[in-house]
C-alpha cells in the first residue's frame, strides 16, 4: 500500500518529532548558526545564477535545498510509531537555491506550509531524491536511508542539465557526510566527483533543510 507521511507541525520550541524526522536535535542554536556562518561564508559573491556559482566556486557548486515535506511518499509497512520501517522505498523533491539562503533567511526558510517554494525567484532548480530506509524513519543516529539524488538545474528544460549523486545518508542533524558523484546530464555529462551534504533544520512544510558542496570532475 501506498502511503505517505503527515506533515509535521512546526514547533517554535524545538523540531517537531514527527513523520519525516533525520534524528534527534542535539544542538544548541549556537551551534545552528556557526555551521550557517561556514556556509554563507564558503558562498559569498555567488548569485543566483548555477553558471556565475560554478566559476565563482572553481569548478564546485554549493546549494542549500528545501525539501518539500508534502511530496514525500513512501510505500510498506511502518513501525509502532507510525514511521517508515528499516527497507521501505520513498521519493521526494525539493527546491533548489543558493548556497547562503538558510543563513540569510534564517535555517527554517524555503517553503511555505504547503511544500512550494518560499523564495520562487531564487529558485536554481528542482532536487529529486528516491531510495530505501535503512533504519526506521525515526532513527536517531547513522545511516538512515541509501538514496540517489537528481540536481535539475534547468528549470526551462528538465532533465536537460543535471548532477546526480548516490550514497548513504546520516539520521543526524549537523554532520556533514560524503557522496559519490555518477553522472548528469549537459556540461556533466561525463561528471564524477563528491558531494558533502549537511542537514541544518526542519522548514515550514515538514520537509528538511540541507547544504551541499558539489564537487564534480570530468566536465
Amino acid at each position: 500500500m501506498t502511503d505517505r507521511h503527515p506533515v509535521p507541525r512546526p514547533s517554535a520550541a524545538r523540531p517537531p518529532r514527527t513523520v519525516p524526522t533525520r534524528g534527534g536535535w542535539a544542538a544548541t542554536a549556537a551551534s545552528v548558526a556557526t555551521i550557517l556562518l561556514l556556509v554563507a561564508a564558503a558562498s559569498a559573491g555567488e548569485t543566483p545564477r548555477v553558471r556565475v556559482a560554478e566559476e565563482a566556486g572553481g569548478g564546485a557548486l554549493r546549494f542549500d535545498v528545501a525539501m518539500s515535506g508534502p511530496t514525500f511518499f513512501f510505500e510498506g509497512a511502518t513501525n509502532e510509531n507510525g514511521f517508515p520501517a528499516n527497507g521501505t522505498p520513498f521519493i521526494v523533491r525539493g527546491w533548489i537555491y543558493p548556497a547562503g539562503t538558510f543563513a540569510a533567511h534564517g535555517s527554517s526558510s524555503g517553503t511555505n506550509a504547503d511544500g512550494s517554494p518560499e523564495f520562487p525567484d531564487q529558485v536554481l532548480g528542482t532536487w529529486y531524491c528516491r531510495g530505501w530506509h535503512l533504519q526506521d524513519g525515526d532513527a536517531l543516529t547513522g545511516p538512515v536511508v541509501a538514496t540517489t539524488q537528481v540536481f535539475d538545474l534547468d528549470p526551462e528544460r528538465p532533465g536537460a542539465k543535471t548532477l546526480v549523486t548516490d550514497g548513504l545518508e546520516l539520521a543526524d542533524f549537523l554532520v556533514p557526510f560524503d557522496r559519490a558523484i555518477v553522472g548528469g546530464t549537459g556540461r556533466y555529462r561525463t561528471a564524477g566527483g563528491s558531494a558533502t551534504q549537511v542537514y541544518v533544520d526542519f522548514n515550514g512544510s515538514g520537509g528538511f533543510n540541507t547544504s551541499f558542496v558539489l564537487r564534480p570532475n570530468g566536465r
